[in-house]
């Protein structure tokens, strides 16, 4: 995925959050529809990931924090393949619902990031504690980067985040990737410059990717909550 699309698919996103900011801030998951959703359109097999992913949440309830993070993060780094848009797709840049993610079986990073949203606030994590980061990723020890987005987790808004990336396995402060430059984060109540404590807004016209996911998730059993 290019900087531009990306970049453009996430300010789109930021518009829609900042424009519908009455609505809950929370999700649930209906793990019955969900799952009847990815059998209905995947198959069987492909459904026991929905089953995974109910059971895995159970278990991490009543869990701290940092177990949280790690388990949700450890969930999907065993049950879904990193794959790009083109290939998954066949599309330049393109936002998957949970049941497409799982039905897939496979994904790229926003992808990754808005499902494991999803599940932190299903286990009630304050959603101000969370935001999507969008990134350049350092290849390797070149100066080449590339766009990239992970999620992370505030413990208040001026803290080193803790990292969840589908690329890295282990749930990392952001101080320690020396490998991501942040260009700015979000979440359902604005967006953050690198290093600000307060929000600062955006504009753009372009709504209809993250709008399309949210009446595609809650098709799903995926819906806010209060």
């Amino acid at each position: 995925m290019t900087f531009h699309l990306l970049a453009s698919s996430c300010l789109a996103f930021i518009a829609l959050l900042q424009a519908a900011q009455h609505i809950e801030r929370h999700y649930t998951i209906e793990f019955s529809k969900l799952e009847r959703e990815v059998n209905e359109k995947f198959g069987a097999d492909k459904a026991l990931h929905v089953d995974a992913l109910e059971q895995t949440l159970g278990l991490l309830e009543n869990k701290s924090i940092n177990e949280q993070l790690i388990g949700v993060n450890a969930f999907f780094a065993e049950h879904i393949q990193y794959a790009t848009d083109d290939i998954v797709f066949n599309e330049k840049d393109y936002w998957a619902t949970p049941s497409e993610l799982f039905g897939h079986s496979r994904g790229d990073c926003e992808d990754y990031a808005i499902a494991k949203y999803v599940a932190l606030l299903h286990l009630g994590i304050d959603s101000a504690k969370l935001r999507l980061i969008y990134v350049k990723a350092k290849i390797g020890r070149s100066r080449i980067t590339q766009a990239h987005m992970v999620l992370g987790y505030y413990d208040s808004p001026s803290s080193d985040p803790l990292v969840l990336d589908s690329l890295v396995s282990n749930v990392l402060p952001g101080s320690q990737r020396t490998d991501l430059i942040p260009v700015f984060s979000f979440n359902d109540s604005g967006i953050w410059q690198p290093g600000q404590k307060t929000q600062v807004s955006s504009s753009t016209s372009r709504l209809s990717r993250w709008r399309d996911v949210i009446e595609r998730m809650k098709k799903e059993g995926i819906s806010r909550r209060s």
